[in-house]
């Protein structure tokens, strides 16, 4: 079925589904036309070209299509995808007591091991995820490395298409997938990544807040949340509203007003020290898209800031460093490019950044990929495994939304690209490093 159109049988699928839950007539038949107009686009074409270089006549694309539908009427009503097939480990939880270990006797060179807490703080009555990376000196705890630690990741497609359209789709459709760490995939960096049942939190650390962007979620960075923590930071990334997790509903507070992304780094931040007990020695934030107006709203000028993917830099504070792409085709890097000169950022040589030769970073500094033929598109800053779920996830709509020049926040520029790990090779190093310059961590 997938291989003869694999557009048009998601839409067959997803308009019997919506039949069978009884949603409104409007709804259903918004789904029936994608599906009707699928079909008079295959009409229209002699042949459909495919990934993998073959061709399927239109008429095997209506014939498989029809046929299908009896199949999927018995369809699963979910599914777990897991790339490895293998179980994922429990993570330890945070609590209102969480204790604190002292890092700043040690050196951060001599961290090999990182531990991944899935918290969470409590923001006027709703629960809110908030993944930790944090780093671990083997004599102040007792770890036992698994590695069969899988990250927990929710794609909503109930979310998605309310966000996008208003409509209400059932619950069903929605995936869950366990994400591999980056560090267990990266024989390089001689670091190892586990879970501790101590609930322990530093007591005093350098402290960076990552956050996710439109639809995207607390996973998004956490390559860079592993890199970080392997150098002594304490990482934390919020789940916000716009997630396509959904793990939460934000309209679901106490006082009934719908909690947003000021609130939640607000809160996060005051239980950071009045309940965790940590110390911060100092602030730093990351944000990719969306989160880089999250970026811009946070700290005072004291904080360092970094923007990956966003329309503008943060010009708020003295420590401001701005990465963008000519092949971002979500948020146009040229928006950016006057703020720059303006406001006296330095550029940063794209090939020296490559071979990671710089020496002294300067304050204010910005890269921008401009060679189109490796530059990253938009979702490229993002880990791997979170861009290879939304893929595998959206797979059947890509080719239809291309042929049809539908903007997906260049997901399908990152099917054919699959370049998450060549972007985070460069983008990587010279975040952590700014950070480690800016934020004084030696």
């Amino acid at each position: 079925i997938r291989t003869a159109h694999p557009s048009g049988c998601y839409i067959a699928r997803l308009s019997l589904t919506l039949i069978h839950d009884g949603t409104n007539r409007t709804t259903i038949m918004c789904v029936l036309f994608l599906f009707l107009a699928t079909a008079v686009a295959a009409f229209n074409l002699p042949s459909y070209p495919q990934q993998q270089h073959h061709e399927l006549p239109r008429a095997a694309f209506i014939s498989t299509s029809i046929s299908s539908v009896g199949a999927i009427v018995n369809q699963p009503a979910f599914a777990l995808e897991n790339a490895n097939s293998r179980p994922a480990a429990k993570v330890a939880a945070s609590s209102s007591s969480v204790s604190g270990i002292d890092i700043n006797n040690g050196s951060t060179q001599s961290i090999k091991t990182i531990i991944y807490n899935n918290l969470s703080v409590n923001v006027d009555g709703v629960q809110v995820p908030v993944a930790s990376w944090r780093p671990s000196i083997d004599n102040n705890e007792n770890i036992q490395i698994n590695n069969n630690l899988y990250y927990q990741h929710r794609i909503s497609v109930s979310k998605i298409g309310k966000a996008l359209a208003g409509w209400k789709l059932p619950s069903f459709v929605d995936r869950n997938f366990s994400l591999r760490p980056s560090s267990f995939d990266d024989s390089n960096n001689n670091v190892q990544i586990s879970s501790s049942s101590h609930q322990q939190l530093p007591q005093s650390a350098p402290v960076v807040l990552l956050a996710h962007g439109y639809l995207g979620s607390r996973f998004d960075l956490s390559h860079l949340g592993e890199a970080l923590a392997a150098q002594g930071f304490l990482v934390l990334a919020p789940e916000y509203p716009e997630s396509l997790a959904a793990s939460y509903d934000a309209t679901e507070s106490t006082s009934g007003v719908p909690i947003d992304r000021t609130m939640i780094t607000n809160k996060l931040l005051e239980m950071l020290t009045k309940e965790w007990n940590v110390q911060p020695t100092a602030y730093g934030i990351v944000g990719h898209s969306l989160g880089c107006g999250t970026v811009d709203r946070t700290g005072d000028g004291s904080w360092t800031r970094v923007c990956l993917a966003g329309g503008y830099p943060s010009l708020k504070g003295s420590n401001s460093l701005f990465i963008g792409s000519v092949n971002d085709g979500a948020v146009s890097v040229s928006r950016a490019v006057d703020a720059l000169r303006e406001n006296n950022f330095a550029s940063l040589n794209e090939e020296t950044i490559r071979s990671q030769s710089w020496d002294k970073l300067p304050s204010r500094a910005s890269l921008i990929f401009n060679n189109p033929s490796n530059a990253p598109n938009h979702i490229s800053f993002l880990a791997e495994g979170t861009n290879d779920a939304m893929v595998k996830f959206l797979s059947p709509l890509l080719p239809l939304s291309r042929w049809l020049g539908i903007p997906v926040l260049d997901f399908d520029k990152y099917q054919i690209s699959r370049d998450s790990k060549a972007t985070g090779e460069v983008v990587i190093p010279l975040v952590v490093d700014y950070l480690k310059e800016m934020m004084r961590v030696s």
